[in-house]
């Protein structure tokens, strides 16, 4: 199974984290802070409708104002904007850095498609605005917070899976296409007649995320070879692969894996691990720096006591002891 598989974005938060292969922790797929607000307001506006309109002013339950803006991966954020005294209808915007590299890639046809009504004129600052009727959202619960928990993640698996149906279809793209996920990271597609080759170019300035990164991932080859069945094989080098001969090298170099028509079976899980694992390298780099720190203050501490039990109380000579008997008396050692 692949290592990067991710529960459901609908799941409760404590079910989402599990334990992959070789205790490496697989992240959720959706921002809590994101999936949570979207819910609450919904069930709130709920109980607003439900609730018997004879009770006291003071009991009634009322919609409030909600502006939120919060941060998530790949340098994204997103605005979740309610004004009931104006409108009933709750908006969230996502701004992602990469939007306009990735847009002409079937994410237009994909928006559409998916989000349909939803698609609200576009806030300034933001590269789509999803919106829905609190009062009247005209679908379950679950199924809007799952779409809109999923927006980001659906925009950036698009182009991906546009070469994954190409491929099944039997017409594969003869181009490569390219686009930066983050800063310091390039994600590539590369079609080729019997699999789909996908690699990240990544690139680290802190010299021990460099170190801890390369040891990572050059160890995360041989167990995901190992362990990972019928994953995606992987496979990590200084230098590019074969299928991007003479392109630019990253300060971390390059992890890719080979797609094949067996594991697109599911295409939007296999496009959404290899979307994630940038995250999923990036989270371990810093729980391993953690464990680190944990393990050099622990010796500390033990260097610590040793050097605290070495002490003298006077120069160069310990304290003389005094001992007393039962009748008060005091005798000194000499």
């Amino acid at each position: 199974r692949f290592i990067m598989s991710f529960s459901s974005g609908s799941e409760r938060r404590q079910k989402e984290i599990e334990m992959a292969d070789g205790g490496l922790i697989v992240l959720p797929r959706t921002h809590p802070v994101l999936e949570e607000t979207v819910r609450h307001q919904l069930e709130l506006a709920q109980e607003v409708k439900t609730q018997d309109p004879n009770l006291d002013s003071k009991e009634k339950k009322k919609l409030g104002s909600v502006s939120l803006t919060f941060y998530d991966f790949e340098h994204s954020h997103y605005k979740v904007t309610l004004v009931p005294k104006s409108s009933t209808v709750m908006t969230v915007s996502l701004n992602l850095p990469c939007f306009p590299e990735i847009e002409k890639e079937g994410v237009e046809e994909m928006l559409k498609k998916k989000y349909g009504d939803m698609l609200q004129p576009t806030e300034q600052g933001y590269h789509v605005t999803l919106g829905v009727d609190v009062m009247e959202p005209g679908q379950p619960i679950d199924s809007i917070v799952k779409l809109f928990a999923g927006l980001k993640e659906s925009i950036l698996i698009t182009p991906m899976v546009g070469y994954f149906q190409a491929f099944l279809d039997g017409k594969p793209r003869e181009k490569t296409f390219s686009f930066n996920l983050r800063k310091d990271t390039v994600l590539y597609v590369v079609p080729r007649k019997d699999r789909v080759t996908t690699a990240l170019r990544l690139s680290l300035q802190d010299p021990v995320d460099l170190q801890v990164a390369e040891i990572f991932l050059k160890d995360y080859k041989e167990v995901q070879r190992r362990k990972a069945g019928g994953a995606p094989p992987a496979w990590f080098s200084i230098n590019p692969p074969e299928e991007l001969e003479g392109e630019k090298k990253g300060s971390l170099g390059f992890i890719s894996f080979a797609v094949e028509e067996r594991h697109m079976k599911d295409m939007a899980k296999t496009a959404a691990a290899i979307i994630n694992f940038r995250s999923f390298l990036q989270y371990h780099l810093k729980c391993s720096k953690a464990f680190f720190h944990s393990r050099m203050r622990k010796k500390v501490k033990e260097f610590l006591k040793v050097l605290n039990r070495a002490k003298t109380d006077f120069e160069g000579e310990t304290k003389k002891k005094t001992k007393k008997t039962a009748g008060g008396k005091v005798f000194k050692a000499r």
